[in-house]
């Protein structure tokens, strides 16, 4: 499995970055610290809690998957390099919901409950999110909305 470059720029409540500061980096969901690499070949560990640089740039290699750090209470959810080559979320379904709605019914057909990423307007939103049978997943809204679900196996 390759590893993929991950980066996130933190900053504190005010905005300001938060430089040279070390940060955990966990399993979106989670409370343990991933295994983290300085490079895509997972030769060299990486500690974790991460380093951030001068301008508050945390980085690292990891296993695909979604990761987050929490600094005084404000979460940041780190994304994909853009020029990173590798698939970060093998077996992904993107259900695109383009008509507004409180409810989105998602036929995956997995046979087992994925783990779930909702986006609206290319940030991760929080909804409810339930599983009746191993093969559908609904996500639920406060009002009607659009956007994209993330299922992965």
């Amino acid at each position: 499995m390759p590893l993929i470059h991950y980066g996130q720029y933190l900053t504190y409540a005010d905005g300001t970055p938060a430089a040279d500061i070390t940060v955990p980096v966990r399993l979106l969901g989670g409370n343990v610290l991933v295994p983290l690499f300085s490079n895509k070949a997972g030769t060299t560990p990486l500690a974790n809690p991460v380093m951030t640089d001068v301008d508050g740039l945390a980085t690292f290699f990891a296993a695909p998957g979604e990761y987050f750090t929490d600094i005084s209470g404000n979460v940041f959810h780190y994304d994909v390099d853009p020029g990173e080559p590798d698939e970060a979320w093998p077996g992904t379904y993107v259900h695109d919901q383009g008509v507004a709605a409180s409810v989105w019914t998602v036929d995956h057909h997995f046979g087992a409950p994925p783990a779930v990423t909702v986006l609206v307007a290319g940030q991760v939103a929080e909804a409810d999110v339930l599983h009746p049978d191993s093969e559908t997943t609904t996500i639920t809204f406060g009002a009607p909305t659009v956007g994209v679900a993330l299922l992965r196996r």
